[in-house]
């Protein structure tokens, strides 16, 4: 592994994450709609809006204070993956099929508002090492950090399933699929990073499950490039 040290650059991924999820934030304020609350169903899907601006006003947060970067992989893959992990969310709503029925969308919202909520409380505890790109700042073991490697990522396949049954379309799902893949490569990559910067992260990987609490996997980390962060 080779680790560039030196002066440290501007956070360009700062520079660029901060505004996107302000934009994000915006257009969801504007779309914001929480007047129908007198069913169980309109409750659920306000609660999954108003969980989804908390996630924002959060990671903005976070980006806005997050500490520089001890490591970052230099693989072209792992920067792709990550960068569309982080953005194929957004073209679930886009594959949208005929209406649900009230049972579905009643999962999707459920499962919306449980992936958003676990998200949120994983976000928090990620704190100042939080990145789009496989980076090495520490090791997170609080929180559900405790009893998964990846619970932030979980989060986000979990509420993103319930956009997708939303969607009722074949295409949605196969893009959730899709993302699941992503999520879990960009886990592996990420891993890669943290094990070759951070000696304790071997300690903390062992005794810990990767998405499920319970559930290991685990990859013997092959030896990659690493350089300064500047995303």
């Amino acid at each position: 592994m080779a680790v560039r040290t030196g002066r440290v650059r501007r956070d360009l991924g700062k520079l660029i994450m901060v505004p996107a999820c302000a934009l994000v934030l915006v257009a969801d304020l504007t779309g914001l709609d929480i007047g129908r609350v007198s069913s169980i169903e309109g409750a659920l899907r306000s609660l999954g809006a108003l969980l989804v601006l908390a996630f924002y006003v959060l990671l903005i947060w976070c980006y806005l204070r997050r500490r520089p970067a001890v490591a970052t992989s230099a693989s072209v893959t792992a920067h792709i993956a990550a960068v569309a992990a982080t953005w194929l969310p957004f073209a679930l709503p886009l594959l949208r099929g005929p209406q649900p029925g009230a049972g579905q969308q009643a999962l999707a919202d459920v499962l919306l508002v449980c992936g958003m909520t676990w998200a949120l409380w994983s976000l928090r505890f990620l704190g100042r090492s939080v990145s789009v790109l496989a980076q090495a700042r520490d090791v997170v073991d609080q929180g559900p950090y405790r009893w998964v490697r990846h619970p932030l990522y979980a989060g986000e396949i979990v509420s993103s399933l319930g956009v997708a049954i939303a969607m009722n379309s074949a295409i949605a799902v196969a893009a959730w699929v899709l993302l699941c893949c992503l999520q879990a490569y960009r886990a592996l990559r990420e891993e890669q990073v943290l094990l070759q910067a951070l000696p304790a992260y071997a300690d903390y990987r062992s005794r810990t499950a990767a998405f499920v609490p319970g559930v290991f996997w685990r990859r013997r980390a092959p030896m990659i490039r690493a350089r300064q962060s500047w995303w």
